[in-house]
Protein backbone atom coordinates (compact mmCIF):
# COMPACT_ATOMS: atom_id res chain seq x y z
CA UNK A 1 0.00 0.00 0.00
CA UNK A 2 2.56 2.50 0.85
CA UNK A 3 4.48 1.63 -2.84
CA UNK A 4 0.92 2.54 -4.35
CA UNK A 5 0.56 5.81 -2.12
CA UNK A 6 3.70 7.05 -3.59
CA UNK A 7 3.60 5.87 -6.71
CA UNK A 8 0.39 8.30 -6.78
CA UNK A 9 1.45 10.96 -5.38
CA UNK A 10 4.39 11.09 -7.46
CA UNK A 11 2.27 10.59 -10.91
CA UNK A 12 0.87 14.15 -9.64
CA UNK A 13 4.09 15.59 -10.51
CA UNK A 14 5.18 13.02 -12.97
CA UNK A 15 2.91 14.33 -15.92
CA UNK A 16 2.29 17.89 -15.50
CA UNK A 17 6.26 18.79 -14.06
CA UNK A 18 6.08 20.71 -10.98
CA UNK A 19 6.06 20.79 -7.29
CA UNK A 20 2.95 21.29 -4.65
CA UNK A 21 4.25 22.45 -1.89
CA UNK A 22 0.93 22.04 0.89
CA UNK A 23 1.82 25.12 2.58
CA UNK A 24 1.93 27.41 -0.18
CA UNK A 25 -0.33 25.75 -2.48
CA UNK A 26 -4.13 26.48 -1.64
CA UNK A 27 -6.09 23.59 -0.56
CA UNK A 28 -8.60 22.20 -2.98
CA UNK A 29 -12.06 22.91 -1.60
CA UNK A 30 -13.73 20.27 -3.17
CA UNK A 31 -12.76 16.50 -4.75
CA UNK A 32 -13.17 15.76 -8.10
CA UNK A 33 -16.32 12.96 -8.89
CA UNK A 34 -14.48 12.00 -12.35
CA UNK A 35 -11.02 12.63 -13.50
CA UNK A 36 -10.29 15.41 -15.69
CA UNK A 37 -10.76 14.54 -19.51
CA UNK A 38 -7.32 15.71 -20.53
CA UNK A 39 -5.88 13.04 -18.15
CA UNK A 40 -8.62 10.37 -19.40
CA UNK A 41 -6.09 8.31 -21.57
CA UNK A 42 -2.95 5.86 -21.20
CA UNK A 43 0.39 7.60 -20.14
CA UNK A 44 4.08 6.03 -20.36
CA UNK A 45 6.98 6.42 -18.81
CA UNK A 46 10.41 4.56 -20.06
CA UNK A 47 12.37 3.17 -17.13
CA UNK A 48 15.47 2.82 -19.73
CA UNK A 49 15.88 -0.84 -19.06
CA UNK A 50 13.31 -1.51 -22.11
CA UNK A 51 10.25 -1.45 -19.93
CA UNK A 52 7.52 0.67 -19.91
CA UNK A 53 5.42 1.45 -16.53
CA UNK A 54 2.05 3.08 -17.60
CA UNK A 55 -1.17 4.32 -15.76
CA UNK A 56 -4.65 4.37 -17.70
CA UNK A 57 -7.63 7.02 -16.42
CA UNK A 58 -10.93 6.95 -17.40
CA UNK A 59 -14.04 8.33 -16.18
CA UNK A 60 -13.57 7.26 -12.34
CA UNK A 61 -11.63 4.44 -12.49
CA UNK A 62 -7.42 4.58 -12.98
CA UNK A 63 -5.06 1.17 -13.56
CA UNK A 64 -1.19 1.64 -12.69
CA UNK A 65 1.13 -1.23 -14.42
CA UNK A 66 4.64 -0.76 -13.21
CA UNK A 67 7.92 -2.14 -12.72
CA UNK A 68 9.68 -2.39 -8.78
CA UNK A 69 11.72 -5.55 -8.54
CA UNK A 70 8.75 -7.05 -10.14
CA UNK A 71 5.35 -6.01 -12.14
CA UNK A 72 2.86 -4.46 -10.10
CA UNK A 73 -0.82 -3.79 -10.84
CA UNK A 74 -2.35 -1.20 -8.87
CA UNK A 75 -6.02 -0.13 -9.84
CA UNK A 76 -8.76 2.20 -8.02
CA UNK A 77 -11.82 4.26 -8.32
CA UNK A 78 -11.82 7.72 -6.76
CA UNK A 79 -15.16 8.53 -4.06
CA UNK A 80 -16.22 11.83 -3.77
CA UNK A 81 -15.90 13.40 -0.71
CA UNK A 82 -16.64 16.21 1.32
CA UNK A 83 -13.25 17.69 2.05
CA UNK A 84 -14.60 20.21 4.99
CA UNK A 85 -16.27 17.12 6.87
CA UNK A 86 -14.90 16.92 10.55
CA UNK A 87 -15.52 12.60 11.04
CA UNK A 88 -15.05 10.76 8.09
CA UNK A 89 -15.75 7.49 7.63
CA UNK A 90 -13.20 4.38 7.30
CA UNK A 91 -12.50 3.31 3.89
CA UNK A 92 -9.24 1.37 3.59
CA UNK A 93 -9.56 0.55 -0.29
CA UNK A 94 -11.19 3.97 -1.50
CA UNK A 95 -9.18 7.19 -2.70
CA UNK A 96 -10.50 10.64 -3.65
CA UNK A 97 -8.60 13.13 -5.67
CA UNK A 98 -8.30 16.65 -6.16
CA UNK A 99 -7.26 19.45 -8.24
CA UNK A 100 -4.60 22.12 -7.24
CA UNK A 101 -3.30 25.16 -9.28
CA UNK A 102 0.04 25.80 -8.63
CA UNK A 103 3.14 27.50 -10.42
CA UNK A 104 0.80 28.06 -13.46
CA UNK A 105 0.44 24.27 -13.65
CA UNK A 106 -2.99 22.10 -12.98
CA UNK A 107 -2.55 19.37 -10.99
CA UNK A 108 -4.74 16.27 -9.59
CA UNK A 109 -3.62 14.44 -6.65
CA UNK A 110 -4.62 11.07 -5.98
CA UNK A 111 -4.93 10.71 -1.85
CA UNK A 112 -6.42 6.87 -0.31
CA UNK A 113 -9.47 8.00 1.44
CA UNK A 114 -8.35 8.40 5.20
CA UNK A 115 -4.92 9.60 4.27
CA UNK A 116 -3.96 13.17 4.56
CA UNK A 117 -0.37 15.11 3.10
CA UNK A 118 0.96 15.51 6.80
CA UNK A 119 2.82 18.72 5.79
CA UNK A 120 5.06 17.30 3.57
CA UNK A 121 6.68 18.06 -0.03
CA UNK A 122 5.19 16.22 -3.23
CA UNK A 123 8.11 14.72 -4.98
CA UNK A 124 8.09 12.61 -8.24
CA UNK A 125 11.03 9.78 -9.35
CA UNK A 126 9.64 10.16 -12.79
CA UNK A 127 7.28 11.69 -15.56
CA UNK A 128 4.61 9.83 -17.49
CA UNK A 129 4.08 11.06 -21.38
CA UNK A 130 1.13 10.39 -23.75
CA UNK A 131 2.87 8.32 -25.87
CA UNK A 132 5.48 5.33 -25.94
CA UNK A 133 7.81 7.51 -28.38
CA UNK A 134 8.10 10.83 -26.28
CA UNK A 135 8.66 8.69 -22.79
CA UNK A 136 11.58 6.50 -24.70
CA UNK A 137 12.92 9.79 -25.86
CA UNK A 138 12.86 11.67 -22.46
CA UNK A 139 13.33 8.57 -20.23
CA UNK A 140 14.22 9.47 -16.79
CA UNK A 141 15.14 13.45 -17.77
CA UNK A 142 15.00 16.15 -14.60
CA UNK A 143 13.33 18.91 -15.21
CA UNK A 144 14.62 22.34 -13.17
CA UNK A 145 11.89 23.21 -10.19
CA UNK A 146 11.11 19.89 -10.02
CA UNK A 147 11.59 17.99 -6.71
CA UNK A 148 12.64 14.14 -7.09
CA UNK A 149 11.94 11.56 -4.54
CA UNK A 150 15.40 10.69 -3.31
CA UNK A 151 16.96 7.11 -3.79
CA UNK A 152 17.06 4.72 -1.46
Amino acid sequence: MKKLIISLLCFGGLLFGGVINPQSSHAAAYSLKVFPKVLRHTWYHYDGHGRYDQITFGYKHYRMHNFYEKWDVYHGKIHYRNLKATRISHHPNWTFATPVYYHRMHWTNIYGWNQSAGGADIWTDSHYYATRKVAKALGNKHFPGVLYYPKI
